[in-house]
């Protein structure tokens, strides 16, 4: 069964596609420079090409639980409607995962995403920088804090994606509890 996970968001969105427990083929959409509403659509239109090139037998969604304020709900919950959308309109089955259930199954309970991100790393030997994605600096700090090319921030979305196709591959294939 081929599974592809997706984390989505109105930012970045990743994902991954896992065959029989191993992992195909990961990466991160970047939809940071487009305004709501238009970037639903960029969300559909992304998603609905991206089933068609993979053609999985499932899309794994995280279940969105946790907001933290109004403009989060309506930002992840829309971008949650327009996947989901984009899988029925081609009639791929969609299953979704706790953030509990994603944690539980790729580490501790509490587990946060750098820790996701390198139990995916140590599990199935990729490279760090494509789990979890370094933004950098385009420019020199004054101060001296940081140099132009120095690491920024990570985006852990491929990373989380892995995790849910990981994380059903253990529940619902393997019966892992």
């Amino acid at each position: 069964m081929k599974l592809l996970g997706i984390d989505h968001g109105t930012n970045y969105a990743g994902w991954a596609t896992m065959e029989n427990g191993k992992p195909i083929d990961l990466g991160l959409r970047d939809f940071s420079k487009i305004a709501m509403p238009d970037v639903l659509d960029a969300i559909y239109q992304d998603t609905f090409r991206m089933i068609e090139q993979e053609q999985p037998d499932l899309v794994i969604l995280e279940r969105p639980v946790h907001f933290k304020n109004a403009n989060s709900v309506l930002a992840l919950v829309g971008a949650f409607s327009m996947v989901t959308l984009a899988a029925l309109h081609l009639g791929i089955k969609i299953a979704h995962i706790r953030p509990t259930e994603l944690k539980m199954q790729t580490g501790k309970g509490n587990a946060d995403k750098e820790t996701v991100a390198v139990e995916m790393q140590m599990l199935f030997n990729l490279d760090y920088d494509e789990l979890a994605v370094p933004v950098l600096y385009k420019t020199n700090d004054p101060k001296g804090k940081y140099k132009k090319g120095d690491v920024q921030q990570r985006l852990f979305d491929p990373s989380d994606a892995l995790a849910l196709c990981w994380a059903y591959h253990q529940k619902h294939i393997k019966g892992v509890a």
